[in-house]
């Protein structure tokens, strides 16, 4: 047992500090592949010539239960022991802003929060206190004097009713009491609330304005509600793939680097969107096409890159009716129930602001937003743009018209991405349906950017690779990613013995450089994705020279 607990650390983790990450974590990712290279080898003939069946399967069982050792290890890292960064689960600078955000979005808005937060503080006595003397203008995105915002506070008052701005002020007082002083002092300086008016909608209408963060039962009930999510999303795995690649899921989310961070714990909602692709590709699987798709639906509300998901039953559906003159049902009600639930959703976010205005002031938020860029995004476009200078990566310059503009890559970057493309979107005839769905991370990766938090999708290729560990190819898919995990703690801290190396490599900390030659490590999983489904596709071919078919209960279109 002491042993067991010497894996705990002894004080508060500094998730900034080189140190940053638990041995523990980048242990298990090595247990993770080494059990997988087991999976193909107790399969390969010279092992079956060897063993009986009996023999294989006792091994199998054997391996299995290492995983599920592995996974208790896994569940205690992600937790960090119950020793969290700042003393509590609660992460409170997150929590502040998406509580906050839906909660008074109606008052708020997109460009309001920072200097409504200003004023209620100093009507409770100001503990702001930013050691430059700035805060944020969500406006403009830019930073400016505290003292000039100040002075606009009866501005931010008047978007009150009474009620709401006593409520307002002693939820802000509660919140800056959580914050230790210097944290509360920088919290106005970051970036504001960006969720969709229909997750401001959803989330405002059903939870945060009807549980106050102030009461004990009310604040558990949702910091409950993304480990509640997590535990679904394993379950629907373990019914759908069994337990193998449940346990894999796991340990993959314990010990990644990428869901290491503060970001994805204590917080309101940060996983619904990667939870919800997820579960829709077990519905698929279970041929719950419908389900899945209203899932789809709210995955794109809440953060509308998963929309790229959508191209793998796009092409399904099209392909199948080309070949066969009929309709797949399955592939038609995902994507028209997907298409009515973001359809009904974002109506009744405009019920609920009053305007359709709404949409528009957010997209101009994160148009400015993103105009800066960030070190964190990840992408396809994060590779291309990166310039070097002496032999270390840089964030190119960015342009606000080019950041929103889905290939705005020139010329040589524009080429590559269809020469990925092309194929990508070939082989996705070969595919089962909720592989095809999996499979949609490859365009995710291609056409948009998304910070490293929001990696959480990386479950996605895992359920693409994990359920057929004994074919080579999908276990080098699924070892490959739990090195990419293990890589990101080196790229982030160094790795001693090349410390006082000619090499002097000490890490990167959260700079560009980490992100970038993650977002490489992340672009070979991309590439496996398609070379399997270009594999598997031929196969398929060679086996049905008509074409790849899936028989369906299909809607007969006759012909001409």
């Amino acid at each position: 047992m002491n042993q067991l607990l010497s894996w705990r650390p002894t004080e508060l983790p500094d998730s900034w500090a080189p140190t940053h990450g638990w041995t523990l974590a980048r242990v298990l990712a090595v247990v993770a592949i080494l059990v997988v290279a087991a999976f193909v080898a107790i399969e390969r003939p010279w092992v079956t010539r060897r063993l009986s069946a009996a023999g294989r399967r006792l091994g199998q069982r054997l391996l299995v239960g290492v995983l599920g050792v592995s996974t208790v290890l896994a569940v205690a890292t992600y937790v960090d022991f119950g020793v969290f960064r700042y003393g509590t689960y609660l992460n409170e600078w997150d929590f502040y802003h998406y509580y906050v955000g839906t909660k008074y979005a109606r008052e708020l808005g997109y460009t309001n929060l920072y200097g409504a937060t200003l004023a209620a503080d100093q009507e409770g006595g100001l503990r702001y206190h930013n050691p430059r003397h700035e805060i944020r203008d969500l406006t403009t995105a830019k930073l400016r004097d505290v003292g000039s915002l100040a002075a606009e506070s009866a501005r931010y008052r008047g978007r009150f009713s009474d009620p709401r701005w006593r409520e307002f002020v002693a939820d802000i007082t509660w919140f800056k009491m959580q914050f230790p002083p210097d944290r509360w002092s920088l919290v106005l300086t970051d970036h504001g609330y960006n969720g969709t008016p229909a997750w401001s909608f959803v989330v405002g209408g059903l939870i945060s304005r009807h549980l106050s963060v102030r009461n004990p039962l009310s604040r558990w009930l949702m910091l409950a509600l993304d480990p509640l999510l997590l535990l679904a999303a394993v379950a629907a795995v373990a019914w759908v793939f069994g337990l193998r690649t449940a346990f894999l899921m796991v340990i993959f989310i314990g010990t990644h680097y990428l869901l290491s961070w503060g970001h994805l714990k204590g917080a309101l909602l940060r996983t619904d969107f990667a939870i919800a692709c997820v579960l829709a590709v077990c519905l698929v699987k279970q041929r719950y096409t419908k389900i899945a798709g209203g899932l789809l639906g709210w995955a794109i509300l809440s953060r509308i890159f998963p929309a790229f998901l959508l191209v793998g039953p796009t092409v399904l559906l099209l392909w199948r009716f080309a070949r066969t003159r009929r309709i797949d049902r399955q592939m038609l009600g995902l994507l028209l129930t997907c298409a009515a639930t973001v359809t009904l959703v974002v109506l009744g976010s405009c019920a609920y602001f009053g305007t359709t205005g709404i949409w528009h002031e957010w997209n101009l938020k994160i148009a400015t937003h993103y105009s800066s860029g960030s070190d964190w995004d990840l992408g396809y476009r994060t590779i291309v743009e990166a310039n070097f200078v002496k032999g270390v990566p840089v964030r190119a310059v960015a342009n606000q018209v080019a950041q929103h503009t889905v290939l705005f890559l020139g010329a040589p970057g524009t080429i590559v991405a269809l020469l990925l493309l092309l194929p990508a979107l070939t082989f996705i005839r070969g595919l089962e349906d909720h592989e095809a769905l999996a499979y949609g991370f490859v365009f995710v990766f291609l056409l948009a950017l998304a910070s490293y938090y929001y990696y959480l999708v990386l479950c996605l290729p895992l359920l693409f690779f994990a359920p057929h560990l004994e074919r080579p190819q999908h276990a080098l898919g699924v070892a490959f990613m739990f090195f990419t995990g293990h890589m990101g703690y080196v790229l982030f801290s160094g790795w001693p013995p090349l410390a006082g190396s000619w090499v002097m490599f000490r890490g990167w900390r959260q700079t560009f450089p980490t992100y970038y030659f993650l977002c490489c490590f992340v672009a070979v999983t991309v590439a496996q994705m398609i070379l399997l489904a270009g594999s598997k596709t031929l196969r398929a071919e060679r086996h049905s020279p008509t074409g790849v078919q899936r028989p369906s209960p299909d809607i007969h279109v006759p012909a001409g």
